[in-house]
C-alpha cells in the first residue's frame, strides 16, 4: 500500500469549490422542467428559452477589470463631448435673440391688422354695392341755378370814320324839300277895314288865314 497516496481534489476543502459540467446541465434540465409545469398548471405554452452560449474567458481578474475601466472611461468621454458641443449663451447674445423675437412678434402683428382693416373695407364694400343694388336712389329734379341768366352785352355799333386825306361831299337838300316845308307854315293876309270917319279909336285889323 503506498504510504502517500495522491489527494483527489473532489475529495477535501478543494474539491467542494468546484462544480462539474454534468452538475450544470442537470440543474438546468431540472429547472427547465420545473419551468414548462408551471405554465402547464396555467394553460399556457412556455416561451421559447434563449440558448447561452457560455464560453470560456482565458482573461484574468486584471484584465477584466481593466477592459471595464476603460470601457466605462469612453463611455464618460463620449458624454463629455456631447455636452461640449452646448453652451450657455452670454448676455449680449440673449439681447440680441429678445430683440429679433420681438422684432418678428412687432411684424406678425402688423400683418394681422393690416389684412383686418382691408378684410373689413372689402366687406363695407360688398354690402354698399348689395345695398345699391336693391334700394335705387331715387331721381332728383335737378335745382335751378339761383343766380339771374346773363344779359348778353350790346354790340356797338361801328362808326365808319373817314380815311385820312378823303373829302367826303355832304349832300345838299334841294330847294323843293325846302319850298314843301315852308307851304306847310300857315300865311295870314291882313284884310284892311276902311276908316271910320271922325276922331274915334281905329277898328282892329283883321287877319285871314290862307
Amino acid at each position: 500500500m503506498d504510504p502517500n497516496p495522491i489527494p483527489s481534489l473532489s475529495n477535501g476543502l478543494v474539491g467542494s469549490r468546484f462544480v462539474t459540467q454534468d452538475e450544470i446541465d442537470t440543474a438546468r434540465k431540472r429547472r427547465e422542467e420545473q419551468w414548462k409545469a408551471a405554465y402547464a398548471r396555467l394553460g399556457q405554452d412556455p416561451p421559447p428559452t434563449q440558448q447561452q452560449d457560455d464560453h470560456y474567458d482565458g482573461r484574468s481578474l486584471a484584465e477584466k477589470l481593466a477592459a471595464n475601466k476603460i470601457a466605462k472611461q469612453e463611455e464618460w468621454e463620449e458624454k463629455n463631448r456631447l455636452a461640449n458641443q452646448f453652451r450657455a449663451l452670454e448676455e449680449d447674445e440673449i439681447m440680441f435673440l429678445d430683440s429679433v423675437r420681438e422684432r418678428q412678434e412687432e411684424e406678425e402683428r402688423q400683418r394681422k391688422q393690416r389684412d383686418g382693416e382691408e378684410l373689413k373695407s372689402f366687406r363695407e364694400a360688398v354690402a354698399a354695392r348689395a345695398s345699391a343694388a336693391s334700394n335705387p336712389p331715387p331721381l332728383l329734379n335737378k335745382p335751378e341755378s339761383s343766380n339771374p341768366p346773363k344779359l348778353a352785352p350790346p354790340v356797338k355799333k361801328e362808326v365808319k370814320r373817314p380815311l385820312k386825306g378823303v373829302v367826303v361831299k355832304k349832300k345838299v337838300k334841294s330847294n323843293n324839300s325846302t319850298v314843301a316845308a315852308t307851304s306847310n307854315v300857315p300865311h295870314y293876309v291882313e284884310l284892311s277895314e276902311p276908316k271910320a270917319s271922325g276922331n274915334g279909336p281905329e277898328p282892329p285889323i283883321k287877319r285871314r288865314k290862307m
